[in-house]
C-alpha cells in the first residue's frame, strides 16, 4: 500500500492515466526503434459529401500525463485543505489492517460500518481506490472519504458517536479531442509516439479488433485517427471519455467507426452505413501479446515431454494482464480445474464454448450463471495449474469439438447491424458527428503536412 503524509495542494502530483499493464506493455515487449520524421497524413475518405460544409472547429490541445512518478488521484477540492491523509489501496489491503496502521480507534471502523448501505463497499475495496481521514483535535476520526475514481466518492462524516453516509457523484466538463499517427512499428508504438491516452489506444483496439489483428495484420504506412473525449473537474484534467469516431487505414483499406446508443439503450459502434463494428468472436483475448503456441494437434508437450494434442493457443504476457470474453455468452465455470489451473469457461450461442485457463485471479463478480458481454474483463494472466510461466491458455469448442481458434471468428456471424427501422434515427444522431469529425480530421491532415513540410 502507498502512503501519503500530510500535504497541500501546491506539492500533490495528481495521477492522470494510470498505465498499470499498458505502460508495462509499451515499453517491454513493443519497444520500436528511432523513426523519421512522420510523414503526412492521408485525408479521411469523403464520409460526408452530400452534407452542408461546417465551420471550421478548432483542435483542443489536451491535458497530458506527468513523465515522472505520479501521486494518487484526489478531487481538486480535497487537495487544497491542509488536515487530511490519504493511503492508496493496495492488493489485498482491508480497511481494519488501515486502522491499526493508522492507530484509529475500531470502534469507528465498527460505526462505518454499519452507517448505510453503501458502507458494504467497505469490505470489497479494490486496488487503486484512494481513502481520506481528516483527524479532529482529539485525534478522532471525524471524516472518511472512499474515492472510487475522480467522479464517484463516499464522504462519511461523525454525527456524534455515529456517521452518516453520502454518496457523491461529479459531473465532469466534457471537451473532444481528435488524435492521430503513422504506423512504423506497431500501432501501439505509433499510438505512444502522437501522446494518444493509453485507454483510448486500448478502445481502439477493442473496437477494429473484429476486423484487424493487430498483432498480426498491421503494417508500416497504416493510419489512424481518433475523435473522443476528455474529462475536467474544476478546470483539471481527470480522465478519459467516451471514444466518438475512429478511424484506421489498414493495408489501404479504410475502417470508419462512429458511436451510437440504440433505441433499447445499448452503445456499439457501426460502419457509418449502420453495419456493426462486432463480430461473432474477437480474434484475440488478449490486448497486447504474443503468441507462445499455436492449436496443435501434434504438439510435443514442453513438461511431458509427450506428443500430446494442444487443443489452444497460448498467449504469454504479463501476469495481471486483463482477459476478455471474445463473445456474448453465460459462464458456465469460474474455478480450479486440474491441470488447466483456474479457469472460466463461457457458453456461447451455437453450440460454441470458449475456456481461459492458468489465470492468477477472476475478475470481480464472475460465477456460473454471470452473463457476459464481448470484451468484458473476466479474468487476469496467470501461470496456475501446468504451466511454464505466466500465459493465458485459451480454447475453442463446438459441439465439445476443439477448433483453431485462429479461424474462430470465421464460423460465428457478425453482431447484428441497425435494424432498417431505426436508420432514421441513426442518421440523425450520427451524420453530425461524423461531419465534425470530418472537419477536425482535415485540419489535423493540414498541420501534418505543415510539419512535415519543415
Amino acid at each position: 500500500m502507498q502512503r501519503h503524509p500530510q500535504r497541500d495542494g501546491r506539492n500533490i502530483t495528481v495521477a492522470l492515466i494510470p498505465f498499470g499493464v499498458i505502460g508495462l506493455f509499451i515499453t517491454s515487449l513493443l519497444q520500436a526503434p528511432a523513426e523519421s520524421e512522420p510523414f503526412p497524413l492521408v485525408s479521411a475518405h469523403e464520409i460526408v459529401a452530400d452534407l452542408p460544409a461546417l465551420p471550421e472547429i478548432p483542435v483542443v490541445e489536451s491535458a497530458q500525463p506527468p513523465e515522472s512518478e505520479a501521486e494518487p488521484e484526489l478531487l481538486p477540492s480535497l487537495r487544497q485543505s491542509t488536515d487530511w491523509q490519504f493511503v492508496e489501496v493496495s492488493y489485498g489491503d482491508t480497511l481494519s489492517e488501515l486502522f491499526v496502521e493508522l492507530e484509529l480507534d475500531p470502534a469507528d471502523l465498527a460505526r462505518l460500518l454499519r452507517s448505510g448501505e453503501d458502507a458494504k463497499t467497505l469490505n470489497a475495496m479494490k486496488e487503486g481506490y484512494k481513502l481520506g481521514f481528516r483527524l479532529g483535535d482529539s485525534g478522532d476520526l471525524d471524516e472518511f472519504r472512499l474515492i472510487r475514481s475522480p467522479l464517484q466518492e463516499l464522504a462519511f462524516k461523525r454525527d456524534g458517536q455515529e456517521f452518516g453516509i453520502e454518496s457523491i457523484r461529479h459531473t465532469p466538463r466534457i471537451e473532444t479531442e481528435i488524435k492521430g499517427g503513422t504506423v512504423y512499428s506497431s500501432l501501439l508504438a505509433a499510438a505512444e509516439r502522437e501522446r494518444v491516452p493509453p485507454t483510448q489506444s486500448m478502445r481502439m483496439v477493442d473496437i477494429f479488433g473484429g476486423k484487424i489483428d493487430f498483432m498480426l495484420d498491421t503494417q508500416p504506412g497504416d493510419q489512424f485517427t481518433i475523435f473522443y473525449e476528455q474529462q475536467f473537474l474544476e478546470d483539471e484534467y481527470v480522465g478519459e471519455g467516451d471514444m466518438l469516431v475512429a478511424r484506421f487505414v489498414n493495408r489501404g483499406k479504410e475502417h470508419l467507426a462512429v458511436r451510437y446508443e440504440t433505441a433499447d439503450g445499448l452503445t456499439g459502434y457501426y460502419s457509418p452505413d449502420g453495419n456493426s463494428m462486432r463480430t461473432g468472436m474477437m480474434r484475440n483475448p488478449l490486448d497486447v501479446f504474443r503468441i507462445s503456441s499455436h492449436f496443435n494437434p501434434k504438439r510435443l508437450h514442453p513438461i511431458l515431454n509427450k506428443v500430446r494434442p494442444h487443443e489452444g493457443t497460448d498467449y504469454a504476457a504479463p501476469t495481471g494482464t486483463p482477459v476478455r470474453a471474445t463473445s456474448d455468452g453465460n459462464i458456465t465455470r469460474a474455478s480450479r480445474y486440474g491441470s488447466y489451473g483456474n479457469i472460466v469457461i463461457v457458453a456461447h450461442a451455437g453450440g460454441f464454448e470458449t475456456r481461459y485457463a492458468h489465470l492468477s485471479r477472476y475478475a470481480d463478480g464472475m460465477k456460473p450463471g454471470v452473463r457476459v458481454r464481448q470484451g468484458d474483463v473476466i479474468g487476469y494472466v496467470g501461470s496456475t495449474g501446468s504451466a511454464t510461466g505466466p500465459h493465458l491458455h485459451y480454447e475453442v469448442l463446438k459441439d465439445g469439438v476443439p477448433r483453431n481458434p485462429a479461424r474462430a471468428n470465421e464460423l460465428l456471424p457478425s453482431a447484428p447491424g441497425i435494424a432498417a427501422g431505426e436508420m432514421d434515427r441513426f442518421r440523425s444522431h450520427t451524420e453530425n458527428l461524423l461531419a465534425q469529425f470530418d472537419t477536425l480530421n482535415r485540419e489535423l491532415v493540414r498541420r501534418s503536412a505543415g510539419v512535415s513540410a519543415d
